[in-house]
C-alpha cells in the first residue's frame, strides 16, 4: 500500500510540476517544436521529390543539356555538309561530263593535257567558291581522276583538281586561298595563292582514298565518307574530309569531292551558349578507355574561357555519375555519348567536360552554404520563437486580467480581438446590411451590362446581314466578269493566223509521251521548278523537252502556246455544248 501511495504522489506530483509551467513557456516549446517539424517536412519533401540536387546531381544535369545541344549541332552540321556534299558531285559531274562531250573526249584524254585541266579547273572554280560561300566549312575542293604529271616518277599519286579555303572568315567579305590548283585561274577570280601551294593533290597522302574510291559503286546517299583528324600537308592545321564520289552517267569514276571542317573553324562554330565558365566539347574517334585529343575536334563556351585540350586522358566511367577524363597534368569531369556521322565511317565519341577543378570548387561551396544556412535557421528559429512567445503573450494575459474584473467596458488592450468582442454583434448585423446592399447593387449592375450586350448583340448582326448582301452581290460582279473574261479571250481567236492554228493542233498529235506530259503541266499553270519537282528530271532535260515541244507546235514561245492551248480548249468546250 505504501508502495502504491509512492507512485500515486509522484504522478500528482509529476502533473503539478507540468501545470506549474507558464504559459509563455509552454508556447516556446511549442513553436519551437513545430518550427522543427514544420522544417524536417519541408527537407524531406524537398528530398522526395528531387528538389534538392548535389553537387554531382546539378553538373550532371547542366552537362546532359549541354551534350544535347552540342550532340545536335555536330549531326545537324555534317547532315547539311553531306547534303551539300552530295548536290556539289552532282554540279562539278556535270560541269566534266560537258566538257568532255563538247571536246569528244573522256576523262585519260586530260592526263598530260594542262590546257584541258586548265579548261575544267577554269569552269568549276565559281561553282565551288559559290557552294564554299553558302556552305558552314571552312574549304571545298574537287579532285579528278586525271593528272598532268605523268612523266614524274610519282605520276600514280598526282591528281589535278581544285582546293579553296577560307582564310580568316568574316561574312561580309570573306578571304579565299588556294590550297591547290592552277594559280593563274585563281588570281583571275581573285583568289590568292595558299602559302603552301601545290598545282596536285597527292593521293597517298589523302586519307581513306582507296576506301572512298570503293564506295564509288554505292548510290551518293551512302557513299559520302568523313576522314579522320589529320595534318593538312604542308601546314600545322588539323582537319577532317566529308568526300563523295564523282561518277558519271556510266558509272565511271572522275573523282572525288567535298568540304572541309578544320580544327580552327570547328572551335569557331560549334562555341556553346553556357553558362559553365570552363567548358570543353570534343568531337573525337571512339576508343574504348581513352581519350586522344590529337584525333579530336574541340570547342568551348561561346561566352567564356576555353582551355584546348592537348593530353590524352584515361576515360573512368562511373556507375550512374559523372565521367572522369584524367591526364598525367588535368583531370576533367563530364560525360560523353557514341555518335555516327555517315554510314561507312568511323564510329565517333562526342564528350562535354570542365575541370575538376571547378566541380571541387562547386562542391566545397555547396557545402559550406549548406552548414551556414542550417546555422542560420535554427539560430533564427529559437530568436523568433522567443520573441512571439514574449510579444503576444504579455498583452494577452493582461488583457483577460481586466476581462476577469469584470470591468469590461473600462478594459483597454493593444490587442484588437480583445477589443472588437463587445462590439462583435453589433459590426456583424451592420456588416450584414452592407452586404445585401452591395450584392443588390451588384445585381442592377449586371442586368444593366446585360441589356447593353443585347442591344451590342443586335447591332453586330445587323453589321453581319449587311455585310453578307454585300458578299453575294460581290460574287456576282465576279462572275460577270469572268463571263467578260471568257468572252474576250474566245474572242481573241479571230486574230491568230488560221494556218499556225492548224499546224498547233497537228503538232500535238507529234509529241512524245514525255513532251506531252510537260504540255499538260505548263497548261495546268505550273512553273518550271514546279515541273522539275514533279517530273524528277533535271533542268538541262526539260529543257530540251522545252525545245521539242515549241518546234513541233510551230509557236515562237511558251506565252503562244498557252494561247493556242485557251483558243482549243474553248473550240471544245463549244461542241461538247
Amino acid at each position: 500500500m505504501r508502495k502504491i501511495s509512492t507512485v500515486r504522489n509522484s504522478g500528482i506530483s509529476s502533473v503539478r510540476k507540468y501545470s506549474e509551467w507558464s504559459l509563455r513557456s509552454k508556447l516556446f516549446v511549442y513553436m519551437l517544436f513545430l518550427a522543427l517539424l514544420l522544417l524536417l517536412i519541408l527537407t524531406a519533401g524537398l528530398v522526395v521529390f528531387g528538389r534538392t540536387t548535389s553537387t554531382e546531381d546539378t553538373f550532371y544535369e547542366a552537362l546532359d543539356i549541354q551534350m544535347e545541344v552540342f550532340e545536335k549541332d555536330v549531326s545537324a552540321h555534317f547532315d547539311h555538309l553531306a547534303a551539300s556534299a552530295i548536290t556539289l558531285s552532282e554540279k562539278m559531274t556535270d560541269i566534266l561530263e560537258a566538257y568532255l562531250h563538247r571536246k569528244g573526249v573522256s576523262l585519260p584524254s586530260l592526263n598530260d593535257s594542262v590546257e584541258d585541266a586548265a579548261a575544267v579547273q577554269a569552269a568549276m572554280i565559281e561553282p565551288l567558291q559559290s557552294k564554299l560561300f553558302e556552305t558552314d566549312c571552312s574549304g571545298a575542293f574537287v579532285m579528278l581522276n586525271a593528272t598532268v604529271n605523268t612523266a614524274l616518277p610519282d605520276a600514280a599519286f598526282s591528281r589535278t583538281g581544285l582546293y579553296l579555303q577560307i582564310n580568316g572568315y568574316t561574312p561580309s567579305d570573306p578571304d579565299v586561298l588556294m590550297y591547290r590548283g592552277f594559280t593563274d585561274i585563281a588570281k583571275a577570280h581573285g583568289i590568292m595563292p595558299h602559302r603552301k601551294w601545290r598545282l596536285e593533290f597527292r593521293t597517298d597522302l589523302f586519307p581513306d582514298y582507296a576506301e572512298i574510291r570503293a564506295d564509288a559503286a554505292l548510290p551518293l546517299e551512302r557513299a559520302y565518307r568523313i576522314t579522320e583528324l589529320f595534318v593538312l600537308p604542308g601546314t600545322s592545321e588539323n582537319v577532317l574530309l566529308l568526300t563523295v564520289p564523282m561518277l558519271g552517267a556510266d558509272g565511271s569514276f572522275y573523282g572525288i569531292c567535298g568540304y572541309e571542317i578544320s580544327a580552327s573553324y570547328f572551335m569557331t562554330y560549334h562555341a556553346q551558349p553556357s553558362k559553365l565558365a570552363h567548358l570543353s566539347c570534343l568531337l573525337t574517334a571512339y576508343h574504348e578507355n581513352i581519350l586522344i585529343t590529337s584525333e579530336s575536334l574541340s570547342c568551348g563556351g561561346s561566352n567564356g574561357y576555353f582551355h584546348a585540350l592537348t593530353d590524352d586522358y584515361a576515360i573512368i566511367r562511373r556507375d550512374g555519375g559523372l565521367t572522369d577524363f584524367q591526364s598525367d597534368t588535368y583531370t576533367y569531369r563530364g560525360i560523353t555519348k557514341k555518335l555516327s556521322l555517315s554510314a561507312d565511317s568511323g564510329e565517333y565519341l562526342i564528350a562535354v567536360m570542365v575541370p575538376r577543378s571547378d566541380y571541387d570548387r562547386a562542391f566545397l561551396a555547396s557545402t559550406a552554404q549548406n552548414v551556414v544556412l542550417l546555422v542560420l535557421l535554427l539560430f533564427f528559429t529559437v530568436s523568433f520563437c522567443r520573441y512571439c512567445s514574449k510579444r503576444f503573450l504579455s498583452p494577452l494575459l493582461s488583457a483577460l486580467e481586466e476581462i476577469k474584473s469584470d470591468k469590461r467596458d473600462k478594459a483597454s488592450s493593444d490587442i484588437p480581438e480583445i477589443l472588437d468582442l463587445i462590439e462583435y454583434l453589433d459590426r456583424q448585423d451592420k456588416a450584414h446590411g452592407e452586404t445585401v446592399n452591395a450584392l443588390t447593387q451588384k445585381h442592377q449592375e449586371a442586368e444593366n451590362e446585360k441589356i447593353r450586350l443585347q442591344a451590342e448583340y443586335e447591332t453586330a448582326l445587323s453589321e453581319f446581314n449587311r455585310i453578307e448582301a454585300e458578299y453575294s452581290s460581290a460574287q456576282s460582279e465576279l462572275s460577270r466578269i469572268q463571263t467578260e473574261l471568257e468572252r474576250l479571250a474566245y474572242s481573241r481567236k479571230t486574230e491568230i493566223d488560221p494556218a499556225d492554228y492548224q499546224y498547233f493542233l497537228a503538232g500535238l498529235e507529234t509529241l512524245t509521251e514525255a513532251e506531252r506530259n510537260v504540255f499538260e503541266y505548263y497548261l495546268a499553270g505550273k512553273t518550271a521548278k514546279e515541273i522539275l519537282a514533279l517530273t524528277g528530271v533535271k533542268e538541262s532535260t526539260l529543257k530540251y523537252h522545252n525545245h521539242n515541244i515549241l518546234g513541233k507546235l510551230g509557236v515562237s514561245s511558251r506565252k503562244q502556246m498557252l494561247r493556242y492551248a485557251e483558243i482549243m480548249r474553248h473550240q471544245r468546250e463549244e461542241t461538247e455544248n
